[in-house]
């Protein structure tokens, strides 16, 4: 017997997975063996207890099922190779772009395309550590998931799925940066302030001066607009920053300048506050010698949903498993503090 985790299990999946796996199961790997039993769901529970209920599995065709906890999503699509991931004995999953194309038919427009941003960045949640957060290669990217839906013609959510893509980000390092992302760069229409054309954590070679300044071969700017030379930086703890941290930012914003850019940095609380962000966009937009210009009925509603969005994915985890993995965190931080 196997199961397949689907759409929104498989998203929660890929959130807390260091890296994508590798091991590709076959389009035919879904077949009747796939409709999960009691026996089938306590193994993926207990290897996987970051899944929320119900867990949701793809099968070959639906049928009424008895067990609890269990949502069954019926598809006899066919899929082409790649299309699946083995993850686990027993257990596959589908791959991070399929999943996004699974996702597009129960979510709306903005947290599918949230959803995309956490599938293209370079981070995944762990909340065992102080940050909640861990490094990774990015699992998919926007140019990978347009394939795929290119080779999906007929797909359910593949209108949406296409809606989505054109305003999902890569390369972003964390859920604030994502947000930031949306709300600076998603047109009116979707509530943001329509700064088009930044890329996120793109490496730019820096002068031989600002080198010096830098300490570094190369200048990673959080969200750059490379028209006119403008770095938006977020700064998540600029109220506790070490020493350390203070003096690499410091020197980073230097080197940048030096080049000739405008940094512009963003805390949490800026973040936050829909009005603190106008005047980060119209700072932006002067830069970029425009103006910010809202050319779009009920644009507070449209924001206002917008913020609406949580900055991180907890709520696709099990919350007991997160609190869990949180207090062995702060645990470990008083054992180290007392030793």
């Amino acid at each position: 017997m196997r199961v397949a985790l689907y759409g929104e299990s498989a998203f929660a999946y890929y959130l807390v997975a260091g890296d994508a796996p590798s091991a590709v199961a076959p389009p035919s790997v879904l077949d009747k063996s796939c409709y999960p039993t009691q026996a089938t769901l306590d193994y993926v529970r207990e290897r996987m207890p970051y899944l929320t209920r119900p867990v949701h599995c793809l099968v070959p065709k639906w049928e009424r099922c008895t067990l609890d906890d269990v949502h069954l999503h019926g598809s006899s699509y066919p899929y082409r190779s790649g299309s699946f991931l083995r993850i686990d004995h027993g257990v596959i999953v589908s791959c991070p772009e399929l999943c996004f194309l699974q996702l597009a038919q129960s979510l709306d427009l903005l947290p599918l395309i949230q959803a995309g941003c956490f599938l293209c960045g370079t981070f995944g949640l762990d909340p065992s550590v102080p940050s909640g957060l861990m490094g990774r290669t990015p699992l998919t990217s926007p140019r990978r998931i347009g394939a795929y839906l290119e080779r999906c013609p007929g797909h359910d959510g593949l209108a949406r799925a296409r809606e989505a893509l054109r305003f999902v980000c890569a390369e972003a390092a964390s859920p604030p940066e994502v947000f930031m992302r949306l709300v600076l760069g998603l047109p009116a229409r979707l509530g943001g302030f329509g700064l088009s054309g930044s890329v996120m954590n793109r490496r730019i070679k820096p002068s031989k001066r600002a080198k010096a300044l830098a300490g570094r071969e190369s200048l990673v700017p959080d969200l750059y607009l490379p028209d006119c030379k403008l770095d938006i930086e977020f700064d998540s703890n600029a109220e506790h920053l070490t020493a350390r941290q203070a003096t690499l930012d410091a020197t980073k914003r230097m080197a940048l300048e030096s080049d000739g850019l405008k940094v512009i940095t963003v805390t949490t609380s800026q973040l936050a506050s829909a009005s603190a962000m106008r005047h980060v966009a119209q700072e932006a937009h002067a830069r970029r010698g425009t103006r910010l210009r809202l050319r779009c009925k009920n644009f507070a509603l449209r924001q206002k949903r917008l913020y609406q969005l949580r900055w991180s994915m907890d709520d696709y985890l099990d919350e007991g498993w997160v609190a869990a993995q949180r207090s062995c965190c702060r645990s470990s931080a008083l054992h180290v503090e007392v030793f």
